[in-house]
């Protein structure tokens, strides 16, 4: 049978009987939040235009999240933390380099300043926690539940839509109803997969066989396979459940022998297949030359972009402020593409770290790392204290949260990820959901209960 977690308020926090509560704004609110991820993950870009031009669902969520975090009374409380201090430092440098674009060009600098200001999501989530410790049981359970769908039927959708996309688009903006990159599949897929890793939900084998199937799928983009490979791995060492990839990696493999010795693949327009090929020319691309020349074509137009970025921030003018938020860096810098076919031109160097260099300086890129490195370096403190006092599943916790953040930084290094509503809402409340969970556990162990209780 599938184990659905709950996580229960502990005794120390309980100030009243366990008798369930009538839900409240900030329970209703975390509905919402959890209906919107769902909704991105599975529908993609489509539903991020879901909404009144230019207010969008996204946008309508953060609104009513800060009503719900300033209902919280916990907006100072949701400060007392090193990550929560650095974030809040460097939504604050990118709302300073946001505001001079703003007279020139207007909602395009509101709309690249959200790779720092949708950091507001991670706010609310920490605050929600904070008022409420037995909310984390409520959005666990609802993951658990997502993890089971999405590993049966993500990557999958994330094909269909990507084929079908032409035929239905919302008529004020031509955007497909639903389109689901290959890179936002890999992400869930990844944390849907790492959660059963780690033992965190069980699953029936097909959902195993759909998995493979799905990371066949997806493997067709390098950033893609990264995204779901790497954080996979590093849990399975982590966690101690690198013998349960072992079977798993052997009937891939013989599965990969069998479908490469016969040539099956499914070629796509791009030029790209979906097999065994595919995947040898994405590693051969990642660590050298491939003889796919669509993949070595777009490796060099993003070295050379990203690398003339580095020319005029690292070692020239825009060394203190970048460019600032609103400006088309593509144009700007000489790199448009993406417009060939009538569609929109590409505005960001597809890698979030070079595009906040870009636009915030070496001060909001530094911002950036360090405060990637505290929310990091929390996790592993409370991973490495939940080991200490005998708490394996908070110590699973900790794991699934940082190699999910991880995995959408991966596909962030490689595609335009984080700026967008589809994974930066989500990447946000992943980084509140490790800020909170950690302060939950740092109260816990203070009284010393077991946590997460058992259910």
């Amino acid at each position: 049978m599938p184990l659905h977690l709950s996580v229960e308020m502990p005794a120390s926090f309980a100030a009243a009987p366990r008798a369930r509560a009538r839900p409240d704004w900030g329970d209703r609110y975390l509905g919402l939040l959890c209906f919107v991820l769902a909704g991105y993950a599975i529908f993609g870009k489509g539903f991020a235009y879901v909404g009144v031009p230019p207010l969008f669902i996204g946008e309508i969520t953060l609104v009513l999240g800060v009503l719900a975090l300033m209902a919280s009374r916990s907006w100072i409380a949701m400060l007392m933390t090193v990550p929560s201090l650095a974030l809040l430092a460097f939504m604050g440098w990118v709302a300073v380099r946001t505001v001079p674009g703003i007279p020139v060009h207007g909602f395009d600098a509101l709309r690249d300043s959200v790779i720092a200001l949708y950091g507001t999501f991670a706010f609310i989530i920490v605050a929600l926690l904070l008022q409420k410790p037995a909310r984390l049981g409520r959005l666990l359970g609802t993951y658990s539940r997502f993890a089971l769908l999405y590993g049966l039927s993500g990557a999958a959708l994330a094909y269909t839509t990507s084929s079908l996309s032409h035929l239905l688009a919302w008529p004020f903006s031509g955007v497909p109803v639903v389109y689901v990159r290959m890179g936002e599949a890999a992400v869930h897929l990844c944390g849907a997969t790492v959660f059963v890793l780690l033992g965190l939900r069980r699953v029936p084998w097909p959902w195993l066989v759909a998995v493979l199937v799905g990371f066949l799928m997806i493997a067709i983009s390098r950033g893609a396979m990264l995204a779901f490979l790497l954080p996979v791995l590093l849990a399975a060492v982590l966690g101690g459940q690198v013998r349960k990839l072992i079977p798993i990696a052997a009937g891939g493999g013989a599965v990969f022998a069998i479908v490469l010795m016969f040539g099956l693949q499914v070629e796509l327009e791009s030029g790209r297949v979906i097999g065994p090929t595919q995947l040898i020319n994405n590693v051969e691309s990642i660590i050298g030359r491939s003889e796919a020349s669509n993949l070595d074509g777009t490796k060099t137009w993003r070295l050379r972009w990203w690398q003339a970025i580095q020319d005029y921030t690292l070692r020239g003018p825009y060394f203190w402020t970048g460019k600032g938020f609103g400006v088309n860096l593509a144009e700007d810098d000489g790199y448009v593409v993406g417009a060939e076919g009538g569609g929109a031109p590409v505005r960001a160097p597809h890698n979030v770290h070079l595009g906040i260099l870009a636009r915030a300086g070496v001060p909001g890129l530094g911002l950036w790392i360090v405060l990637l490195l505290c929310w990091f370096g929390m996790l592993v403190r409370s991973h490495l204290v939940a080991l200490r006092h005998g708490d394996e599943r908070a110590a699973k916790l900790f794991i699934w949260i940082g190699c999910y953040g991880l995995s959408m930084l991966i596909n962030a290094s490689f595609d335009v990820a984080l700026e967008g509503p589809m994974l930066g809402i989500w990447f946000w409340s992943i980084i509140g959901l490790g800020i909170g969970s950690s302060m939950l556990q740092d109260f816990a162990q203070r009284r010393r209960p077991a946590w997460p209780p058992s259910t």
